[in-house]
């Protein structure tokens, strides 16, 4: 997307109602644009505005709204960089170089509520949650020739609003399960402006109920095709598949995944096209990516950078993991051997978002892709005993990787063991591994021969393995409570 206009700032005091919604209200959603045609939609320039559902009066007012709301998606602080760094560099298939400063905290699980990555989480993801909000509440009656414009934004309204909420609860809340009804401390769930409330955190069952309930608004209200840099009601049925998987809702899950596999409108990359498809993007199996081009490109900002040698090239695959990948596999493709590197360091790094020169950064980011739908209902299936049907699944995940991979036949608990394994080969470095590490109680061991961080072995129950409330939202609102253990 041609976003001109990046809006990337850190905002001191109450992020959650105050100073969100004022810098969202300064800056933010309602933008002027030339045209809202919808070939013409993303090439649209944001222009700085004033955000408030009484300046939402026309389509116009709303697209820009929605423009601004795959911004905040784009930025460094969301999608653009940590949300896939943090949780993989938490997690043991990645290494420290010794250069790493970037998300070190977080690696080594001595972060603070001082530090600047969960704040600008809170931030970026509070502030498209106030994007959607207005464009929500807002009593705008489109025209009859609008209606299904209208309705299509709003979905991805409730779209954008409910992956925001996914986001923080499962970065500042425990798994669903960590707790036998969910009641442990999530996120506060705001959904309307009010810029005096200081509100307390909402229980993780509750914030899981609202995700659902958005994400069932956006598919209800979506019936356009506009492609994978945008909502649509199969993106928000795959994200679903998700969030049913970490409920541990395993029959929705398989169901959810199914639909998107069913629509016919997503094939699996072949293993031809598999290197490139996170450089080239918009392939036939991207589901939701989040689209960069040389305009809007986040250059060593992007996520790439934190890997590649031509970049900050600050962490790097463990042997252990590259080891999970038989001779052949294409997934091996994306990562490259550096003769530089030896020792503890030695010897590949992390090329999934290879861009370089002026189009440095410009690499589209995966949110969801077919890929994960199979492991998705692989993973549903394996837990309900439809050993066959997550057979089927998972085969077909590694036979794209490797055409010469043996037929997996493992049945029960060594069967779903294989899927998991799975989900680590091919969402690798997509901001999945933490949360599955936590989703199944597990350990994060790093092992000691080749561990470079001052951290080789974490346990589970883990208070370090969610991020703490930032320090100025705690500062400001006296009815929120810290995670223990900061």
């Amino acid at each position: 997307m041609d976003f001109k206009v990046k809006f990337e700032k850190k905002i001191k005091g109450n992020y959650v109602m105050k100073n969100i919604r004022k810098y969202t209200a300064m800056s933010l959603l309602v933008m002027i644009f030339v045209s809202c045609n919808d070939d013409d939609f993303l090439d649209l320039t944001p222009q700085q505005s004033i955000a408030d559902v009484n300046f939402l009066k026309s389509m116009s007012d709303f697209n820009a709204a929605l423009i601004g709301m795959y911004d905040a998606l784009q930025s460094s602080n969301w999608y653009g960089r940590y949300m896939l760094l943090v949780p993989d560099v938490m997690g043991e298939d990645v290494k420290q170089n010794a250069s790493a400063n970037r998300a070190k905290e977080w690696a080594e699980f001595v972060g603070s509520p001082q530090d600047f990555i969960p704040e600008n989480f809170w931030f970026n993801m509070y502030q498209g949650i106030n994007m959607a909000n207005a464009v929500l509440n807002s009593d705008f009656e489109p025209a009859a020739a609008s209606v299904v414009d209208f309705n299509q934004l709003k979905g991805e309204a409730y779209a954008m609003r409910g992956l925001a909420y996914f986001d923080l609860v499962r970065l500042f809340g425990q798994h669903y399960t960590f707790t036998g009804d969910a009641s442990h401390p999530g996120v506060p769930i705001v959904l309307e402006f009010d810029v005096t409330a200081k509100p307390a955190r909402n229980s993780v069952a509750q914030v899981y109920t609202q995700i659902i309930s958005d994400f069932n608004s956006a598919v209800s209200n979506m019936s356009k095709d506009v492609g994978p840099g945008r909502f649509t009601k199969e993106s928000v049925q795959a994200l679903l598949s998700r969030v049913y998987l970490y409920q541990e809702n395993w029959s929705k899950a398989d169901e959810m995944a199914s639909a998107v596999i069913n629509s016919g409108k997503f094939t699996l990359a072949t293993s031809t096209e598999y290197p490139t498809m996170f450089l080239d993007g918009k392939s036939s199996e991207s589901i939701l990516e989040i689209q960069f081009s040389v305009a809007d490109g986040l250059g060593s900002n992007h996520v790439g950078a934190m890997y590649k040698v031509t970049g900050y090239g600050d962490y790097l695959p463990s042997k252990d993991f590259m080891d999970l990948y038989a001779a052949g596999d294409v997934r091996g493709t994306m990562f490259l051997t550096d003769a530089n590197l030896s020792g503890a360091y030695c010897c590949d790094r992390v090329d999934k978002w290879p861009s370089e020169g002026g189009a440095n950064g410009t690499d589209n980011i995966s949110v969801t892709r077919l890929s994960e739908l199979y492991l998705n209902r692989a993973e549903a299936r394996a837990q309900t005993g439809n050993d066959a049907g997550a057979q089927a699944d998972l085969n077909l995940i590694r036979k794209r990787g490797l055409s010469t991979a043996t037929d997996i036949t493992l049945t029960g608990n060594e069967l779903l063991a294989e899927v998991l394994v799975e989900r680590r080969r091919e969402l690798s470095f997509e901001g999945h591994r933490i949360f599955d590490i936590s989703r199944y109680k597990g350990n994060v061991n790093r092992g000691t021969d080749q561990c470079t961080s001052t951290t080789c072995l974490e346990t589970y129950p883990n208070n370090r393995y969610i991020l703490p409330i930032p320090i100025e939202e705690m500062d400001v609102n006296e009815n929120m409570v810290q995670n223990p253990g900061y």
